[in-house]
């Protein structure tokens, strides 16, 4: 396997093109007056090049890592490969040592990799860890950038149910009014507002059963925003992943608020309940999606997906310069 410095020049400034400006084949074929089929072939070749003979792969596994990890991909044939890569130990050793060779080009840029099953492991018990360890501090309610999930059905029991027609897996006539009509002793006393909200969806051809509703509410008074989630019909995560919490607008416009602390109930019920700070930048997706390490850089598989609004019945001049609106999707 060699390093970047044996290839030609033309191969480095391709990748360099792809990897440092994120130039795609269709703009550098343009630029250099050729086919987009043969800037892939060259950025192949020079993949190929720095990576480590692979047989057991095989040649089209190789072409479409390559893709992969040089951004050039659409959405459903990136979660196609980030899949396989998930089940094939040698297609993730492959692509390790293909990125490890890129990195001194491409820096943090690179796509993930996932992790091996029993880096899995050790992540997640250092995530059980680190949970048990935020729940203790923010007991003493602190609440700020670093976001904790409150215990499940508590708030989303309370609301979601009265406003927005999620309850242990049946549907409700939906609420005519944003407000709700009761409150918990472990929310603010006065009344929530509901900002935003929106309906879960499973992708189409998922296969999947589960739906559900979202909301980011405020309590004025104090000043305090939160998201809250209520799915039915969800199935348990597989083996070595758990299902992770976005507000999302585009690759580039994404947080990560993170990993629910209760479990799918036995009844295929998920319910979630997550502080955001007033300064929580706007987005207009909320997704729960499949991850497999500790701290996701990039949404994993998405699961369920919805898009976020004002609700009819909420007038927007009533929202305030720190209150998240909706936007329309990129």
């Amino acid at each position: 396997m060699a390093g970047l410095d044996s290839l030609n020049d033309l191969q480095r400034a391709t990748l360099q093109l792809l990897l440092k400006q994120g130039k795609s084949y269709d703009e550098i074929a343009t630029l250099l007056k050729t086919s987009p089929s043969a800037i892939q072939s060259r950025a192949h070749d020079a993949i190929t090049a720095v990576g480590p003979a692979a047989p057991d792969i095989g040649h089209d596994r190789r072409s479409e890592i390559a893709d992969y990890l040089l951004g050039q991909q659409a959405a459903s044939r990136r979660a196609a490969t980030r899949e396989y890569l998930e089940d094939s130990a040698g297609g993730r050793a492959w692509a390790r040592a293909v990125a490890g060779s890129l990195r001194p080009m491409a820096g943090d840029e690179l796509p993930e990799i996932p992790a091996e099953p029993a880096e899995v492991d050790e992540a997640f018990e250092a995530l059980d860890k680190r949970v048990a360890r935020q729940e203790e501090v923010q007991r003493g309610s602190q609440i700020g950038t670093k976001l904790m999930f409150a215990a499940a059905g508590l708030v989303v029991a309370i609301i979601l149910i009265v406003v927005l027609r999620v309850v242990d897996g049946k549907d409700e006539p939906k609420a005519k009014t944003s407000t709700v009509t009761r409150t918990a002793r472990t929310t603010p006393t006065e009344q929530p507002r509901v900002v935003l909200q929106g309906t879960l969806r499973a992708p189409r051809g998922s296969g999947s059963k589960a739906s559900g509703e979202t909301a980011i509410i405020n309590y004025e008074k104090a000043n305090t925003f939160r998201l809250l989630i209520a799915v039915k019909d969800m199935r348990p995560a597989p083996e070595g992943s758990a299902y992770g919490i976005w507000l999302y607008n585009s690759p580039a416009q994404r947080l990560f608020i993170g990993f629910p602390k209760a479990t799918v109930s036995d009844k295929g019920i998920l319910e979630v309940v997550a502080d955001l700070t007033p300064q929580t930048p706007t987005f207009s997706q909320v997704l729960v999606t499949r991850e497999r390490v500790e701290k996701p850089i990039k949404p994993g598989r998405i699961v369920l997906r919805a898009n976020i609004a004002v609700p009819p019945q909420t007038p927007p001049a009533t929202t305030t310069a720190t209150t998240p609106q909706s936007q329309a999707t990129p």
